[in-house]
């Protein structure tokens, strides 16, 4: 019984991190994210290159509809948003980033777009690692 208190105490202990490599995990990644957005309490932060898959737009927008402050930096975007906070940057944004409940990051090379996780090779990285996602939040705060 101690053994396996002290192996559950030392497993909480460390981060939960998933990593997806596409086209293979990319319809386990996506599922991942829909996830993410529909379970987030307080706010969904996202910095993307290219934002154009709609079906995760609809998500956000629900999101926001239902009290979660949504924003989204980007530098290129196909689709519209209702009431989430969008914002260009100044300079290239060329990041793949989004932080829920500022306590879990997903970042990697793909774009939300319907393309990156239907044809492209990718891969993507979900983690709640604290120092990571520390770092990812500082960074995020240096966009606006």
């Amino acid at each position: 019984m101690k053994l396996f208190l002290i192996l559950l105490i030392s497993i909480s202990l460390y981060a939960q991190s998933s990593l997806y490599f596409f086209p293979q995990d990319a319809k386990e990644a996506k599922n991942d994210i829909k996830e993410l957005i529909e379970n987030s309490k307080s706010s969904i932060d996202i910095a993307m290159y290219n934002f154009g898959d709609k079906k995760f737009a609809k998500l956000l927008d629900k999101a926001q509809e239902r009290g979660v402050a949504v924003k989204v930096f980007y530098d290129k975007k196909d689709v519209d948003f209702n009431g989430v906070e969008t914002k260009t940057v100044d300079r290239k944004l060329h990041t793949k980033i989004a932080i829920f409940d500022k306590k879990t990051v997903v970042f990697g090379s793909p774009n939300w777009t319907k393309k990156s996780f239907s044809k492209n090779y990718e891969v993507l990285y979900i983690t709640d690692d604290k120092k990571l996602v520390l770092k990812f939040n500082k960074f995020f705060k240096s966009l606006d």
